[in-house]
C-alpha cells in the first residue's frame, strides 16, 4: 500500500510508528492493577521495519504525516490493525522461501520506488533469481523518516484439513483493517 498520507504530489512527509500496549506496574498509579498504556517506536529504516504481529501487545502500526495535525492536535494518519494471521510453518531453509522470502515477516516498509512492484520479484517461479524482491530491496536499509512509504502487509492462514472440508473447503476468512 503506497500510503502518501495527506501528501500532495511530490511530497514525502510520512513516517511509520509501531504501537505496543504495555501493562502498567502495580502501584499508586494502578491501584486496581488493570491499567495499560501505548508505547510507540518510530521505524526509522527498512531493516528495522521488518516486523511481525504480536497479539499479546495488540501490536499495530500507524502511518502518519509529520506536518499535518487533526482537530485534536494529533498527527494525521492511518492505523493498520492486523487480523488473524500466521507466518509460514516451514524451516528457515525451505525451498519456497528462497523465492518468497517476503513471507518471513508480516510487515515490511520501504520508500516508494517505481521499479519495486512485486514482493517475490517479477518472475518468482523462475527460482532462484538473485537480487529480486522485497528481501533484497530492504538490504539497502533506506531511511523511512519523512518518506513516501509503502507498507507490504503479508497475511496468511494455515489450514488443517478436516473431513468436512472435502471435496471443497467451505471458507476461511482473513484480512486486516486500515483505520483513520
Amino acid at each position: 500500500m503506497d500510503m502518501a498520507v495527506d501528501c500532495k504530489p511530490g511530497e514525502a512527509f510520512n513516517q511509520v510508528v509501531e504501537v505496543n500496549l504495555k501493562v502498567e506496574e502495580p502501584g499508586k498509579d494502578n491501584v486496581h492493577n488493570n491499567a495499560f498504556y501505548a508505547e510507540e517506536e518510530l521505524l526509522r529504516s527498512e531493516l528495522q521495519a521488518m516486523r511481525d504481529c504480536n497479539p499479546l501487545t495488540a501490536r499495530h502500526w500507524i502511518v502518519r504525516n509529520t506536518r499535518n495535525v487533526n482537530r485534536t492536535g494529533q498527527l494525521t494518519g492511518f492505523k493498520l490493525v492486523p487480523g488473524s494471521n500466521c507466518l509460514p510453518l516451514a524451516g528457515s531453509e525451505a525451498k519456497f522461501l528462497r523465492r518468497a522470502a517476503f513471507l518471513k515477516h508480516n510487515l515490511w516498509v520501504t520508500p516508494y520506488a517505481h521499479d519495486e512492484m512485486y514482493p517475490g520479484g517479477e518472475f518468482p517461479n523462475q527460482n532462484p533469481r538473485v537480487g529480486e524482491g522485497l528481501a533484497t530491496w530492504v538490504k539497502q536499509n533506506r531511511s523511512l523518516e519523512e518518506a513516501d512509504v509503502v507498507l507490504w502487509y503479508v497475511f496468511g492462514v494455515i489450514h488443517i484439513p478436516r473431513l468436512e472440508d472435502w471435496p471443497v473447503m467451505p471458507v476461511d476468512r482473513i484480512g486486516f483493517m486500515l483505520m483513520v
